[in-house]
């Protein structure tokens, strides 16, 4: 198990902002690509790109940059037109499956793209706060769409802490008591953060600028059967199913659960969280995988004694607060929009999930233990 990985948190520890040689016309759409899109050029742009890159020198980095510049490009040209096709021209597709191969992970936009290598520091003399997150790539730009993503990158660049904490507290076995109480404070700080998602995201403006960009292709009604990925041979013409961008596919609370011994029914709710990793970073998988099997392990063997269970109901409680907000944010942004805006379904989520029904569920199964 990388244990590290949990104390250094789940956003890469070098992110690439430009990529260079052979691929300045995919970096020089990236950042037109809000102008692309309002002039309604995306198809024009994306014939003009070469069908096949060398991506054999790129760094771990650089392909994660790749992916990053492929995935808004594919989907501005999905979601940015008046038609909607159901094939993605060879000029992207050969390419971007070449890199999501490097990365193990589908040719789509995920999360690992959208948030966790999507930004800089606006200052880097100062600490990471929201207020000091710049993004790099969006699709229509604005205040809304960035704030969006900067929430939760600021989520993950705090819940190092408490998972280093936790990390320390259960899998080093050091119980002191001092552990699970920086783990609340930092849940605590969590939960702060995500309040702020009101403060410069509009729900109006999400469901209609932001939400409809990031779907993806499976338990879409725009593309019942999937999409083709023209010239990609090991797909043999056939249409692919790939889930959409959703914060299902962050690794945070999925080690918090392994790490607290929350559980969650087997039944097609669970078997979804369980698909969502196939859209994370191969080391965040392996990780989680390796957790649940260490959480199997040792779940009846987490109540070390009465103040400990105590201090880890808080920290259940807190993250069951974190899904309780997540929860009226799914209300608010996309259910209650839909009763007004016929722009994009309320059925499904944009990992193509009834999501309300998921949201719930998962709040329901966050509950603290006996003592």
């Amino acid at each position: 198990m990388n244990r590290n990985l949990l104390e250094k948190g789940f956003i890469p520890q070098e992110i690439c902002t430009h990529i260079p040689n052979g691929f300045e016309d995919v970096e020089e759409i990236s950042s037109s690509l809000h102008k692309i899109l309002a002039n309604n050029q995306i198809s024009s742009v994306v014939n003009e790109i070469d069908q096949e890159k060398d991506i054999s020198s790129l760094s771990a980095s650089q392909l994660e940059r790749a992916m990053l510049l492929y995935s808004y490009i594919g989907h501005a040209y999905m979601w940015g037109k008046e038609d909607i096709d159901d094939i993605i021209p060879k000029n992207i597709a050969i390419t971007w499956y070449k890199i999501s191969e490097k990365l193990q992970r589908p040719p789509i936009l995920s999360y690992a793209s959208y948030a966790l290598n999507n930004w800089s520091l606006l200052d880097e003399s100062k600490p990471l706060t929201v207020e000091n997150i710049k993004i790099l790539q969006n699709f229509l730009s604005g205040v809304d769409e960035d704030w969006f993503i900067m929430i939760h990158v600021a989520i993950e660049h705090e819940a190092k802490n408490i998972l280093g904490s936790l990390k320390k507290y259960f899998l080093d076995e050091d119980t002191e008591k001092g552990n699970l109480e920086d783990a609340l404070v930092s849940i605590k700080e969590i939960n702060k953060i995500m309040n702020r998602m009101p403060e410069k995201c509009d729900p109006y403006i999400y469901y209609n600028r932001v939400r409809p960009y990031i779907f993806g292709w499976k338990n879409n009604p725009a593309t019942p059967q999937g999409v083709i990925y023209e010239g990609v041979e090991e797909y043999k013409g056939k249409p692919q199913l790939f889930r959409g961008e959703t914060g299902a596919q962050s690794s945070i609370v999925p080690a918090l659960d392994a790490l607290l011994g929350v559980t969650h029914s087997n039944d097609p709710l669970r078997e979804y969280l369980d698909e969502m990793r196939l859209y994370m970073p191969k080391d965040h998988r392996e990780l989680l995988n390796n957790l649940d099997e260490w959480s199997e392990k040792n779940r009846n063997n987490l109540d070390i004694h009465k103040d400990s269970v105590m201090i880890i109901n808080d920290l259940i409680d807190e993250v069951h607060a974190f899904r309780d907000k997540h929860l009226e944010y799914a209300r608010v942004y996309i259910f209650e929009q839909s009763l007004t805006n016929n722009s994009n379904s309320n059925i499904v989520g944009t990992g193509g999930t009834p999501f309300m029904k998921y949201l719930d569920k998962h709040l329901q199964e966050t509950v603290p233990k006996n003592d």
